[in-house]
């Protein structure tokens, strides 16, 4: 029974990889990155082995209601940039890669205030490990787990220093490749 197994896996990855994506180089794909607040990511295969994302996302909170008299209402907004660079390990339908992202993010929290506060930026750099499923010839579902650290820079208000997390995040994806 287990040589069946390993025979039947053997045959499903043979043939993933021979039924390949013809010439991954020059492939550019956008799509979203992520779930509850997805980002926008655009995706440049160089060579069949190494692509690059560029990864932008926006956020925006506006507290209901009027502040009160001595506050003020605030809107939070949510700004993220960053890319990476990705090595992808085989081809076919199925395309798995490592690789390593560069996220910097800017958070101001919303709300009413007394007194304002700064935004909170922070550092993402992790190692990434994922794949991607085509479904279609053009389009491609994936997941990806980042491995990394968190780091928030310091703030005046409130007064904050600078903190460093290890953390890891798992991240879904879609794609539209354009050619």
């Amino acid at each position: 029974m287990k040589k069946f197994s390993l025979s039947i896996l053997a045959i499903l990855l043979f043939a993933t990889i021979t039924s390949a994506q013809t010439a991954y180089q020059g492939k550019v794909g956008i799509g979203i990155d992520g779930v509850n607040s997805p980002n926008l990511a655009l995706k440049y295969c160089f060579s069949d082995k190494v692509s690059s994302e560029f990864i932008l996302g926006l956020g925006v909170y506006s507290p209901g209601g009027d502040a009160s008299v001595g506050q003020t209402k605030v809107t939070g907004t949510d700004f993220r940039i960053g890319a990476s660079v990705l090595y992808n390990l085989t081809q076919g339908d199925f395309i798995p890669y490592v690789g390593v992202e560069a996220l910097y993010e800017t958070n101001k929290s919303g709300g009413f205030y007394v007194k304002e506060p700064d935004a909170k930026n922070s550092v993402h750099a992790s190692l990434v490990l994922g794949g991607e499923y085509f479904i279609a010839k053009q389009f491609s579902l994936g997941l990806k787990e980042k491995i990394g650290a968190d780091i928030q820079l310091k703030r005046d208000v409130p007064k904050e220093e600078t903190d460093f997390y290890l953390n890891t995040a798992t991240v879904v994806t879609a794609r539209f490749y354009f050619n």
